[in-house]
C-alpha cells in the first residue's frame, strides 16, 4: 500500500539532543577525491508531495548513495538514491529510499530522528569555510532535526546547536508498506524536501544561488531498525560516521533548465 504525509515547518521549540552513530565495521576502500554535483534549475517549481513522477525529477542527475560500511557481496543493499535542484526561491531535494523494514516513531519537531531510518543533508554556501554549515534530518514520518553545527573540519563536528530553526521548509513522504509492522517485507519511502534559500544566509556566499555558484554539503542516510548506513560524500571514517565537513561533497550551480 502506498502512503502519503506533508508537513510543513514552522518554528518550534528544540530538544537537547546529540547525535549517536553505532559502530560499524568499513567494508570498501574510501576514495581520494571528493564527489561533484551539478544541480540544475527548475523553471516549472516542484510541488512537494512525496513522488517522483514530476517531469524535472525524471531528468534531474541521481546521487546513488555508497554503503562503505557493509559488505554488499553479503547483504542486499538498502539502497537511496538522491537528486536535487533549485530555483529563485529553494533547493529541492528529493530521497529514495529502499527499506524492507519501514520502522518510524520520532513525530516531535528536533525529536531524535537519526536513531531511526532517516535521510539528512549538511550544507553550506560558502564552500571556502565548511567550519560552520546548516544541518537538516528526516525520518518517514516527516519529523524534522534542524540546527547549526560550528567546528567542522576533518574530525568529528563538535559543536551542534539544535536551538537555530529554519523557517518555510516543506516537507512531503510517501512509503510502500506498512508502517511499523514487520511481519511481511516493506518496499520503499521517498523523502521530498524544499528549504528556502534564506536558511543558508548568514555564512557567506551567494543567495540565492547563481551560475558556477559552489556549495559544499553531504547527503547521508541513517541505519535505523535492521537498516545500512549510506552517504553521497565518503568521510573515510572506519565506523558510520557523517560530521566530517572536511569530506563535504562539491554542489555545483547551473542556471541551465534540468531535461533542455
Amino acid at each position: 500500500m502506498l502512503y502519503g504525509l506533508l508537513i510543513v515547518i514552522a518554528t518550534c521549540q528544540s530538544l537537547d539532543a546529540e547525535e549517536a552513530v553505532p559502530e560499524t565495521t568499513r567494508v570498501q576502500p574510501a576514495p581520494s577525491e571528493l564527489p561533484t554535483y551539478q544541480v540544475f534549475h527548475t523553471d516549472q517549481g516542484i510541488r512537494i508531495d512525496g513522488r517522483l513522477d514530476e517531469r524535472d525529477w525524471q531528468h534531474a542527475p541521481p546521487i546513488e548513495f555508497l554503503m562503505p560500511w557493509n559488505d554488499l557481496q553479503r547483504e542486499t543493499a538498502q539502497s537511496t538514491v538522491a537528486r536535487l535542484l533549485w530555483d529563485a526561491n529553494n533547493l529541492y531535494i528529493i530521497y529514495e529510499c529502499t527499506d524492507p523494514y519501514l520502522d518510524s516513531k520520532v513525530t516531535a519537531h528536533d525529536g531524535p530522528v537519526y536513531q531511526e531510518d532517516a535521510v539528512e543533508i549538511f550544507a553550506t554556501p560558502n564552500a571556502a569555510d565548511v567550519s560552520t554549515y546548516f544541518g537538516y534530518e528526516m525520518n518517514i514520518n516527516g519529523a524534522l532535526l534542524d540546527y547549526i553545527a560550528f567546528g567542522g573540519g576533518e574530525e568529528w563536528t563538535p559543536n551542534i546547536q539544535f536551538s537555530w530553526q529554519s523557517e518555510g521548509v516543506a516537507i512531503a513522504t510517501t512509503y510502500d508498506g506498512i508502517l511499523n509492522e514487520h511481519s511481511a517485507t516493506d518496499q520503499s519511502w521517498i523523502l521530498e524536501i524544499a528549504i528556502p534559500h534564506d536558511n543558508f544566509r548568514h555564512l557567506g556566499g551567494q543567495i540565492p544561488p547563481r551560475e558556477g555558484d559552489i556549495w559544499r554539503a553531504a547527503l547521508n542516510r541513517t541505519a535505523g531498525y535492521q537498516g545500512q548506513f549510506g552517504l553521497w560524500s565518503d568521510t573515510g571514517t572506519p565506523n558510520a560516521s557523517f560530521h566530517h565537513a572536511a569530506r563535504f561533497g562539491i554542489l555545483e550551480f547551473s542556471e541551465a533548465i534540468v531535461g533542455h
